[in-house]
């Protein structure tokens, strides 16, 4: 019996311990897991959202923001009225009086605003889409100026000499009654207030108190409810229910925040039909002053107007955007409510756009005007960003040994900036330099200087100004650099730089050796015509080597600068190339080239010949076209200036005014030039992957996105005559597909009804036209075409007054375009026609 107690006890135990573990967890609501809730965790849930606050739309919108799907959204807002105790939770919840009006308003509407940008500030505080949610806490002590009215539940705690505890809900005649004491009326008092008269009545039972050595305490344990209308400018205006300790804040989350149109600066709260405050968020949202968020009372009214007086900044400030002033407010202000300036403003002069006498007029304000000018509706300040010309730089590139930008100092010369440079490297150029110098156009001089003469005084010292670019050139510079290039069955083919002594097997080792296949006897170098040789037709000389297998070997034949080496194919080496045949044959898969003449009637035998299902007259085959598509001469233009713009930005701190102003034109250049191209674009190619695309897409074949052309055969005519012209050579990369056979025809284009219809032996074009209801008025008949299911097309032909359609086989499509839009002939351009012909016949008549 001992023992069945205890492990009572302790099943008790852990059963406390895990009550009040999971109390703890729902004390944050936004983190509860609601898809693993049972009834009454559900149950518990509800009973704590609204001692927070929170009501039903709340808790499944932090459910939506877990990532639940729509469908468990719904099924948990089913479980949520399914719970017995929500009728009771909503008495002291923030739902809406009009539940089902709003709670559709809400699915429909409320994501949608949740989501929205607005460049109007403060217009996000409110709406939810934030970690700001303006739920009261009630874990809070009562505050002091917390009047007390019907429906609160106060804790009153008696300790010291004397100790005792109550627990007492005010009446409607806002009356509490107390044991021993009776009723005290503590109705529009505030909890202070309601303390002390509290402490009067227990003196005559508590005389510690009067001496001190007892003290009461007073709280509020469940505020009592409210009722509050929300009406104006906010997403769902109506009637809501809170807890007496919610305030203006609060209540305008719960609406839905604000809209676009709505005031943040007079938002008018009503008590017994008398104002008794106006808040301005803007207050809390730049000072973090909260005093205007007062507490509410029950029938409270708040009234969110729309704004009266807003204007834009936009520009060099932190938070640019659209702003409500107030009267008296300066410039100055809406800067500060916008955060100030950024770093790179130019505060010197503010570009004003401003409506006067119907008119659009721009005023400039100098940065002195900003605390006594006053905005009006409607304007629009823009702040710009400083120049980029420096107003102090000089620049030194090239051969020195700290290049870079330095300050100009007054009177600063040519050599003292080398000195700063901290002198020459090594390959400095000494015969030439030269100073590019910016003039007050932005045009630039050159000034040419020899080094040597500069510092040995023959020539004076230059005098620098503001922007000069001094370019120190180094030897190097002088000297196109050299390289090599080697080509063809080697592992890295391409340019490398060249080095003295460089042999032609160094070269093939550079580039990772042979290849399996290369034939080293028959080594092509080509090499740049001796600028001592005589002038001749000759545009280089070629030299034929013959190299030994084993490389480590001495070459005495030394390569010279700009050599190319080209490594050819051993014509006897030869790698496995391969086809494919997919579709309706006994063996669909990837088959080897046997041989150069090997066709497709070989293929398709070695594949086991066709299936039953199969359809010879659909059959493709798509070849792998490597070729190189051109570039248009659109495209080069926009190349070349890609390349200049690269150049010029190589260096973006080494930059002169003038090369900026360049490269911007340049980037202008290149964006309209990119935009010309979009509105041409290629339609022939882009026609040719759509119908490579099909024909996979209709036999279910996935092949890599190299570019195949589709070419359409007679596979009926192959299998009854092979090697006949028909029957084609197979080449690497080959793929023939047979199609299953097909009893359909699809039409498309104008008709009454485009649709899919059965092929039927022996049958017209038209017998198929009329199975789709027939010609739309809009059609070109004599335009009609036939695509066969290998590719083919056929076109409709005309003799006479009649069309000759072709024929349709199955698996076939017919596509029947519509007649070219024809403009109608208006009584103008009738009258022009018709005197046109009256002077043409006049001019015949006065000819004869």
């Amino acid at each position: 019996m001992s023992n069945f107690l205890k492990n009572k006890a302790i099943i008790i135990f852990f059963m406390i311990l895990s009550t009040s573990s999971y109390s703890q967890s729902f004390l944050d609501v936004s983190n509860t897991n609601f898809s693993e809730l049972n009834d009454s965790q559900l149950d518990l849930l509800l009973r704590r959202s609204a001692a927070q606050g929170l009501n039903e739309f709340d808790l499944l919108k932090l459910a939506k923001e877990q990532g639940m799907s729509e469908a468990d959204l719904e099924k948990l807002n089913k479980r949520f009225k399914s719970t017995k105790t929500i009728a009771r939770v909503a008495e002291n919840a923030s739902a809406p009086l009009e539940e089902t009006r709003l709670r559709k308003k809400w699915k429909e509407e409320l994501e949608v605003y949740r989501e929205m940008e607005s460049n109007v500030f403060g217009y996000n505080v409110f709406r939810g889409n934030t970690f700001l949610s303006f739920q009261s806490n009630l874990n809070v002590p009562t505050p002091n100026d917390y009047i007390v009215g019907p429906g609160d539940k106060l804790f009153v705690d008696i300790y010291g000499e004397s100790e005792n505890y109550y627990q007492v809900e005010i009446s409607p005649e806002g009356s509490a009654i107390f044991e021993n004491i009776g009723p005290v009326n503590f109705n529009g008092l505030t909890i202070e207030k309601a303390r002390k008269k509290l402490e009067s009545k227990l003196k005559t039972i508590y005389t510690g108190i009067i001496t001190g050595r007892t003290n009461v305490n007073i709280s509020v344990g469940v505020p009592r409810a409210i009722r509050v209308n929300i009406i104006g400018q906010v997403n769902l205006p109506g009637t809501y229910t809170f807890s007496a300790f919610n305030t203006v804040y609060n209540a305008i989350y719960v609406a839905g925040g604000i809209t676009e149109k709505a005031s943040l600066r007079n938002i008018k709260v009503f008590r017994n039909n008398k104002l008794v405050d106006v808040v301005d968020v803007y207050k809390f949202l730049t000072n973090g002053d909260g005093s205007s968020n007062i507490r509410l009372e029950n029938n409270d009214l708040i009234l969110v107007g729309p704004y009266t007086n807003r204007v834009q900044l936009l520009g060099e400030v932190k938070l640019p955007g659209i702003f409500e002033t107030k009267e008296g407010e300066s410039l100055m202000d809406l800067i500060n409510y916008s955060g100030g300036f950024t770093e790179k403003a130019f505060k010197k002069s503010i570009k004003l756009t401003r409506v006067i006498e119907n008119n659009l007029s721009v005023i400039d304000i100098s940065y002195d005007q900003l605390p006594f000018f006053t905005p009006i509706m409607g304007d629009v300040f823009q702040i710009d960003k400083v120049s980029e010309i420096y107003k102090n730089r000089v620049i030194i590139k090239g051969a020195v040994n700290r290049p870079g930008q330095f300050s100009l100092s007054e009177n600063q010369t040519l050599l003292s900036l080398i000195e700063r440079a901290e002198g020459f490297k090594p390959d400095v150029l000494r015969s030439k330099s030269f100073i590019i110098r910016t003039n007050k156009d932005f045009s630039t001089t050159n000034i040419s200087f020899n080094i040597n003469e500069l510092i040995s005084g023959k020539i004076k010292d230059i005098k620098l100004v503001e922007e000069d670019v001094v370019q120190i050139l180094s030897k190097n510079d002088m000297e196109a650099d050299k390289y090599f290039k080697i080509s063809g069955e080697v592992n890295d083919k391409g340019a490398y730089p060249f080095s003295d002594n460089l042999s032609v097997k160094d070269a093939v080792l550079l580039a990772g050796g042979f290849k399996e296949g290369a034939s080293i006897n028959n080594v092509e170098l080509t090499r740049r015509v001796d600028d001592n040789y005589e002038i001749s037709e000759n545009f280089s000389e070629v030299i034929i080597l013959n190299l030994k297998d084993d490389l480590s070997q001495d070459n005495d034949f030394k390569l010279k600068p700009f050599d190319e080496i080209v490594i050819r194919k051993d014509p006897k080496f030869n790698v496995p190339k391969f086809v494919k045949i997919e579709g309706q044959v006994m063996y669909p898969g990837q088959y080897a080239i046997s041989s150069e003449s090997e066709r497709i009637s070989d293929l398709l035998k070695r594949a086991g010949g066709l299936k039953p299902s199969s359809y010879p007259s659909g059959a493709t085959l798509l070849r792998y076209s490597e070729f190189k598509q051109e570039e248009s001469d659109l495209q080069k233009q926009i190349n070349s200036l890609n390349e200049l713009r690269v150049n010029f930005e190589s260096d973006k701190k080494l930059t002169s005014a003038n090369q900026s102003m360049l490269i911007e034109r340049l980037k202008q250049n290149i964006e309209r030039l990119e935009s010309e191209k979009t509105k041409n674009p290629d339609y022939a190619s882009i026609a040719k992957k759509e119908r490579i695309s099909e024909i996979a897409e209709k036999n279910d074949i996935s092949f890599s996105k190299n570019q195949f052309e589709a070419i359409g055969i007679d596979l009926d005519e192959i299998i009854k005559s092979p090697n006949a012209n028909s029957d084609l050579l197979l080449e690497e990369g080959d793929v023939l597909v047979i199609p299953k056979k097909s009893e359909t025809v699809r039409i498309r284009g104008e008709l009454l009804y485009p649709t899919t219809v059965r092929h039927v032996n022996n049958k017209n074009m038209k017998h198929f036209i009329n199975g789709a209801g027939g010609f739309d008025v809009k059609a070109k008949r004599s335009g009609t075409y036939v695509v066969y299911a290998n590719g083919d097309v056929a076109r409709t032909k005309k003799f006479l007054f009649f069309n000759l359609y072709p024929k349709v086989e199955p698996g076939s499509e017919i596509i029947v375009p519509s007649k070219p839009v024809k403009s109608n002939l208006g009584f103008t351009q009738l009258l022009t026609f018709t005197t046109g012909i009256a002077t043409l016949v006049l001019a015949i008549s006065q000819i004869n």
